[in-house]
This record gives C-alpha cells, structure tokens and sequence, in this order.
C-alpha cells in the first residue's frame, strides 16, 4: 500500500505540475475555440480574468507538494475541489477526456483514503 501511494501520489503531482507550467508557459499552443456549452463556460471564465491563473498557480503548488512528499495532506485536501471540477466539466459540459478526469479524481480520493487517519478530524460531527 505504501508503494501505490508513493506512486499515485508522484503522478497526481506530476500531472498537475505539467498542467499547471503548461498553462503559464503556453507549452500546448494554440487550443481549438471550444462550441457549444463549453464555449459558454469559457467566456463566463474569460470574463473573471483571474479563475484560471489561481486555480493553475493552486495546481502547481498542490503538484508541487505531493512531488516532493512534503505537505501531502493539505495538497491532496486542496487540490479535491479542482479534480472534482476537472471531472465534471469534463463528464457534463464537454464529454470528452472522461477516463483521464476520472483517473485524476480517483488518485486524489486515493490518497484521502491512504491517508485517512489525518483527515478523521475534519469530517467529525
């Protein structure tokens, strides 16, 4: 179990890491102009100048956490809102990517649950 953790913990981080320097850097190039649903969420994002580079400056602190092992707990905490954002976009507004946004999620809900015991506080009533 320690070695899953290690390992899924390593490229959760990592993908968010190349995500995030991709975004800052423009690394991917020139995107297609989305349709439809999507083109609707992106003008409501493009709107609000600032959503994309905090939750990208998010992901690259959170990656950078669990790269180097240090803060893993309050990276994996910070970073559920954004795969759960990752997933749903991708499964309700565009429908495409979907086994990746679930890999993401499942990796963070993962390394909630192999740390389990660190997170009993917060969810107590």
């Amino acid at each position: 179990m320690k070695i899953a953790t290690i390992i899924v913990r390593v490229l959760l981080g990592a993908m968010m890491l190349f995500a995030s320097i991709s975004y800052f850097f423009n690394l991917m190039g020139e995107q297609p102009q989305p349709t439809g649903d999507l083109a609707t969420l992106m003008a409501g994002f493009a709107a609000s100048k600032y959503i994309f580079p905090v939750a990208k400056s998010i992901e690259l602190l959170a990656g950078l956490m669990l790269v180097s092992g240090k803060f893993v707990r309050l990276g994996t905490i910070i970073l559920l809102p954004i795969s759960v954002n990752i997933f749903l976009i991708h499964t309700v507004v565009t429908g495409t990517d979907i086994p990746m946004a679930a890999a993401i999620l499942v990796a963070n809900l993962f390394l909630i649950y192999a740390n389990w015991e660190a997170f009993k506080e917060i969810v107590k009533y």
